[in-house]
This record gives structure tokens, sequence and C-alpha cells, in this order.
């Protein structure tokens, strides 16, 4: 387990599958996600990735955020864990709405980014963001990621392209922000 100030991550368990759907199932939360289609997803599919997510792999790591009264609030992890460059990929997503823009993400950002940066000893965390979310982009400011370029019509999802911001930050950048 991974601590903050208000926020706990721990490992995803297959049991998550369930608040996952609920999640997911909302068109305003699944919206903000990059696989956000305005397609439903069965049970059977998230049950599925959850349990994939809750296996043990060397090339990601996958976590439930807690908020300081034991409620799962959203998910975060870092994939495409790259040993011998030392960087990964980031997402985090806060599917509980009604902690929506109180710090949640920011707070579990830095989380990771600390056990990305001195447990994992990675050089670099990136992401990529879709750019008609100014929330997520502002947290990830925040956390002191930099902005490296766009990459133009990316995703299709509710009937349009949408253009992704990729963003970074290094190790020696991270470690001036704590």
């Amino acid at each position: 387990m991974l601590y903050g100030q208000r926020v706990t991550l721990r490992r995803v368990v297959e049991e998550d599958w369930e608040k996952r759907y609920e999640w997911l199932s909302d068109p305003v939360v699944n919206r903000t996600l990059p696989s956000g289609s305005g397609m439903p997803l069965t049970p059977e599919v998230v049950r599925e990735r959850t349990r994939k997510y809750a296996q043990t792999d060397l090339s990601s790591v996958y976590f439930t955020i807690i908020k300081e009264d034991g409620i799962p609030i959203g998910n975060t992890q870092l994939f495409n864990i790259h040993p011998w460059s030392k960087h990964a990929e980031f997402g985090i997503w806060i599917g509980d709405k009604t902690v929506w823009g109180q710090g949640y993400a920011t707070e579990a950002t830095g989380v990771v980014l600390d056990f990305a940066f001195e447990r994992l000893n990675l050089h670099k965390v990136y992401l990529t963001v879709d750019a008609d979310n100014p929330g997520a982009i502002r947290s990830y400011e925040k956390a002191g990621f930099n902005k490296d370029g766009i990459l133009r019509d990316e995703v299709y999802k509710n009937g349009q392209y949408v253009d992704r911001i990729m963003m970074s930050i290094l190790k020696h950048e991270y470690l001036k922000t704590i």
C-alpha cells in the first residue's frame, strides 16, 4: 500500500470490478476517459479487465484510490514500465464525481510519482490526456508534468475526434517539487 495525507493506494483486487463497472457506466465519468466512446461496457468485460489488473505483472501496477474515510474513489496506474529506459506511462481517473475538484487526483498523482521515482528508480513518467479535459490537465501541471506536444485527432470518442496532449515529468524535475 502507498499512503498520502488523504488517500491510500492499494493494489487492485478482483472484487473491485463492481465499483469500476459502476463508475465506467456513468456517461459523465466515461466521457473523461480516452476509451470513452459512449458505448457501455458489459459487466463481464469490466470483471475480466479488473481480474487482469489484479495479477502481478512487472510491466504494470494498478491501484485503487481510497480516500480517508475508507471509500474507493478511483484508480491509478503505471503501465508500459520499461526497466532499461526507466520510464513508464501514468494514468488516473476519479470515478466518484462527488469528489471531483477536491485535489484527490493531484494527491494520488504525487503518491504514484514518489513510488515511480523513489522506489522504482524511474527516470521519466509520461501520460496522454484528452485536450478537452482541462481539470485533468490542471491536476497534472500541479503535480509537475510539462506539456510535450499534441497528438492531433488521436482518439475517436463520443462521435468526434479529440486531440491528446503528451505530458511528462523527469525525476530531477520531480525532486525539485518535494
